[in-house]
């Protein structure tokens, strides 16, 4: 499975339509009147030419899987596209995040996308936005892992909290 990930500005009235995508997660901004648009795509040579492809590479399922999520975080890393900083990301997200977060009520699920250029986007998915601020939380207080560096985890470039619009995530993603 892969994703293009997409902003938009949203006029009064208008909604939403993320093209010939096999799914998509829509998300409705908290704090501005934009949105993003995380199309999915069966492969890679289906997403539209000219724009930037993300291989889901991990996911989590939470324990409210199954259940409809209503709210989202997009965290967008490794912006500069620094291989070890993506792998270093990786191995956290496997090894010491997705331990912590996993039985967090109302996680429903966790997507983690890698573009060729190794950037990283992660798609948070859950019934409520306590449930993003917990999992937050537990991320903060996780210890490092033997032998991580902390000089390659230098944080998100950006992190943004929506309303979901739609959650359209197909079976193969989500089993």
């Amino acid at each position: 499975m892969h994703a293009t990930i997409h902003p938009y500005r949203r006029p009064a009235g208008a909604g939403t339509d993320p093209r010939d995508a096999a799914a998509a997660v829509v998300v409705d901004h908290l704090d501005d009147d934009g949105g993003t648009v995380v199309a999915l795509w069966p492969e890679e040579v289906s997403a539209p030419a000219g724009t930037r492809t993300y291989r889901l590479v991990d996911r989590v399922d939470g324990s409210a899987v199954g259940r409809t999520p209503l709210f989202a975080q997009l965290t967008w890393l490794n912006g500069t596209g620094d291989p070890a900083v993506a792998r270093a990301a990786e191995r956290g997200g496997r090894e010491r995040i997705h331990p912590v977060i996993r039985d967090v009520e109302g996680l429903v699920g966790v997507l983690v996308f890698r573009s060729a250029d190794d950037r990283i986007v992660v798609v948070g998915l859950a019934t409520g936005l306590e449930t993003l601020a917990e999992i937050r939380n537990r991320i903060g207080r996780a210890p490092l892992l033997p032998g991580e560096d902390p000089a390659l985890l230098p944080g998100p470039d950006r992190v943004q909290l929506g309303r979901i619009l739609r959650a359209d995530v197909p079976v193969a993603v989500r089993s």
